[in-house]
């Protein structure tokens, strides 16, 4: 018997933060629990502790039993969540957000080095046939350099992050792979 997948759906965040000029990330990601609107769930994954695992609150308990390196941790502040993409891969509907917690790279981030927008050569294709995680993150800082001119919250949120918005100075502003052009593709 083959397994279904139709209908899975994965909730992945890409945390960015600024060190050296440059915009750092690092992804995490989980099945989209049922019920769970996927806004929640991915700040549940913006606030999880890199060595993030399940604990167990015993009945009667209440409140928030946190995971992390002391008793008393908790993760920074979550300053920014915002919706970037979705794609489909492997069987699943992936959707991509990025979040800004303090703005310093989070443990285990990777720099974001120059990265093209991935694309597909196909014009009755639009879904391209591989796309790296680096392309993901280019299309998040993207789509973040847009939120500074076209959205005045997040403005002024990441506007409380100087490095990180001087760092998204080298990122055009766009919502998605080509939105960013201002003059017609010529056609052959």
């Amino acid at each position: 018997m083959e397994r279904d997948d139709r209908g899975r759906v994965r909730v992945e965040v890409l945390i960015v933060g600024a060190r050296d000029g440059a915009v750092w990330y690092r992804p995490v990601a989980g099945e989209l629990p049922a019920g769970v609107h996927p806004d929640a769930a991915a700040t549940g994954l913006a606030a999880a502790p890199l060595s993030a695992r399940a604990v167990v609150v015993p009945a009667g308990q209440g409140g928030v039993q946190c995971d992390g390196p002391q008793p008393v941790w908790a993760p920074p502040p979550l300053t920014i969540l915002h919706s970037t993409s979705w794609r489909y891969t492997d069987g699943v509907v992936v959707l991509t957000y990025v979040a800004v917690l303090d703005g310093e790279p989070a443990p285990g981030a990777v720099r974001l080095g120059p990265h093209g927008i991935a694309r597909s050569a196909d014009p009755t294709a639009p879904s391209p046939a591989q796309v790296c995680l680096d392309a993901v993150a280019t299309h998040a800082a993207r789509h973040l350099a847009w939120l500074r001119v076209g959205d005045e919250a997040v403005a002024t949120a990441l506007a409380g992050h100087p490095a990180l918005w001087r760092a998204l100075d080298g990122y055009e502003p766009a919502l998605a792979g080509g939105l960013g052009v201002t003059e017609p593709v010529p056609v052959r």
